[in-house]
């Protein structure tokens, strides 16, 4: 597979990429992102190309809260938290809802989405008018990267495409768990679990 480079001046064909199946990596306002479509073949391929175990599903990027609400089950105080942090470097596991396929997430009742606090990335969402799988673009079990020539040195070859522009963040999200009325911290990152319990006290 050949990895064409592209620039964010190329949102058509990045766009096509993706309504076709494909896979790319580019940057986010957290670390370097590969995205697919919600597609079972897209998302096998992102498997294969990081070297991700199969039993861990993807997380999920969305435009805003009517977006999020589409595919998962958003209750009061976890509407809260969106309103208070997303945009922004965090991602929230909810119940998804029964029309998302099972294979979205690998047989899980849950979904991880994250709003980016990325003009780029919500625009490119908003025209394709539908959620994207997002992770990190690295080879699973080695760190998060930021470079997109550190991306490329080892996804070419495994991706259509790249973004050539560097992550503005230096860490990923933050994860929680909002299923339930106590709310979990999954993976500490640029936001801490007590400033969001603080927030919504």
């Amino acid at each position: 597979m050949k990895t064409i480079r592209y620039t964010k001046m190329d949102k058509q064909e990045i766009i096509n990429i993706l309504m076709t199946g494909g896979i790319l990596a580019f940057p986010t306002d957290t670390v370097f992102g590969l995205a697919c479509a919600m597609d079972q073949d897209a998302i096998r391929k992102v498997y294969k190309a990081k070297g991700r175990d199969f039993r861990k599903p993807l997380p999920v990027m969305c435009d805003g809260p009517e977006m999020i609400r589409r595919i998962a089950i958003v209750s009061d105080k976890a509407e809260r938290i969106v309103e208070r942090f997303m945009p922004g470097a965090l991602t929230m596991v909810f119940p998804k809802r029964e029309e998302v396929d099972d294979v979205f997430t690998q047989g899980m009742d849950t979904i991880g989405i994250r709003v980016p606090d990325d003009p780029w990335i919500l625009d490119l969402i908003r025209e394709l008018d539908t959620p994207i799988m997002v992770t990190s673009a690295n080879i699973s079990g080695n760190g998060s990267l930021l470079k997109w020539e550190d991306v490329y040195a080892c996804m070419h070859g495994k991706i259509n495409g790249i973004v050539t522009e560097d992550a503005r963040g230096e860490q990923a999200s933050t994860i929680i768990d909002v299923t339930s009325n106590e709310i979990k911290a999954l993976r500490e990152g640029p936001i801490s679990i007590e400033e969001i319990k603080e927030a919504i006290e």
